[in-house]
């Protein structure tokens, strides 16, 4: 049955966004087919293939020997508050957990090491073979398959920096796929720490990883359904030297660690103001009926969309309200009620959702979007804005998408 529910789903998500198109007339449906195989054969090689498993499982063992590097420098620096041995005893039912410094230190490393794998040109080799294959499957542009496959690594803020020279005068449905593909995508440094949050589920990470590599083709997709190209793409090339600023591995790593107490310093900040919005609102709404918050009137919204990804009825309320949490606060918190509700939802569920949160699409996200391409290209700063919403709703789209097709291949 679930494959029935989330075959009708994925019908449904590619209807909502042709009724929202544009120019309907204009849709490239070869290129909205190729992408929609990919995001098939993708998960199926990483869901069923024990080769690719195998990848995946080696992948995440190197990811959690990251974590486990970034906890000896925590330790070290920060005592027990990192991690390290308590000098004091535990009283029963309480935790010595902190998020801030145990967790989401391991984004100043990833940072640092990002930096050193592009001035290795490392990552540039691994993204330009991603952007010409890209370019030749889906059609679009140089530029905007660079900054979609660079997605898959970095955030969606670094990505389209590479691409800094080429933002003011790419074509407006280039503009916004590369803000679309940066909402459905999450940063290889969240990776890792998800991989934290959801450790009980020892193929969490692989799944995320997946998840993520479908999220580009069908951001793709999604984009050129709701703004089809008014024209054959130009077919202008990055050159990848742009995108290795530094003058040596030293500055790699110093410049990629800087930059990683940015990013590390406005999580956190995000976190606690999103969170405490989240609780204030839950506050008023709690006055009016003791039993209404957030959530559950999330859970009313998106039960019919998580029913639709191929859930078990007796479950879409709860998968709903976690998918609600994704969009009003970010993925981050709603993988911590994920983690949560582990033993209590059924696996397929688990991985269904696992899937469905993996992208940027949130409110806050969107705010550091329109605020980051636009410090980069600040002559197109209203097209920015006018295409952020657009760009939200082409994530949710896709990530419920890609959550459907998981549900239907698992």
């Amino acid at each position: 049955m679930h494959i029935v529910q989330a075959s009708l789903g994925l019908l449904v998500l590619l209807g909502v966004a042709t009724l929202l198109s544009r120019d309907r007339k204009r849709i490239p449906w070869k290129y909205i087919a190729i992408a929609i195989t990919g995001q098939v054969i993708t998960a199926a090689l990483f869901l069923h293939v024990p080769a690719a498993r195998q990848v995946l499982v080696v992948v995440t063992f190197l990811a959690k020997a990251l974590e486990r590097a970034t906890q000896q420098s925590t330790q070290f620096v920060l005592g027990y508050v990192g991690s390290g041995p308590l000098p004091f005893e535990v009283i029963p039912g309480s935790s010595t957990f902190v998020f801030a410094f145990q967790v989401l230190p391991v984004i100043m490393v990833i940072g640092a090491l990002s930096a050193l794998l592009w001035h290795w040109r490392i990552f540039g080799l691994v993204v330009s073979v991603g952007a010409w294959f890209a370019k030749k499957t889906l059609g679009v542009s140089g530029p905007v398959g660079f900054a979609s496959v660079a997605n898959a690594f970095l955030g969606m803020i670094e990505a389209p920096l590479l691409i800094k020279p080429y933002l003011a005068r790419m074509a407006p449905n280039d503009l916004f796929i590369v803000m679309a593909v940066g909402m459905s995508t999450i940063a290889g440094g969240t990776a890792v720490i998800i991989s934290g949050i959801v450790s009980e589920d020892p193929a969490a990470f692989g799944n995320v990883i997946t998840a993520t590599l479908m999220n580009v083709p069908g951001a793709i997709a999604f984009s050129l359904i709701l703004f089809p190209p008014l024209a054959k793409t130009g077919d202008e090339q990055v050159d990848v030297s742009l995108t290795s600023p530094y003058r040596s591995s030293m500055d790699a790593l110093v410049t990629g660690t800087a930059d990683g107490v940015k990013i590390f310093v406005n999580v956190v900040s995000l976190l606690i103001v999103f969170i405490a919005l989240v609780a204030l609102i839950d506050g008023l709404l709690d006055m009016i009926n003791d039993n209404l918050s957030l959530a559950t009137i999330f859970g009313y919204v998106l039960a019919p969309v998580t029913w639709l990804l191929g859930i078990d009825s007796t479950e879409v309320f709860k998968a709903a309200e976690i998918l609600g949490t994704k969009i009003a606060v970010n993925e981050l918190v709603a993988y911590t009620y994920l983690a949560e509700s582990y033993g209590t939802l059924t696996p397929h569920t688990h991985l269904v959702l696992t899937f469905a949160l993996c992208g940027f699409g949130n409110f806050g996200s969107l705010a550091i979007m329109i605020g980051g391409v636009s410090a980069m290209a600040p002559e197109r700063r209203e097209e920015i804005i006018k295409f952020g919403l657009w760009a939200l709703l082409a994530a949710f789209l896709t990530n419920c998408a890609t959550a459907a097709i998981a549900s239907v291949v698992w």
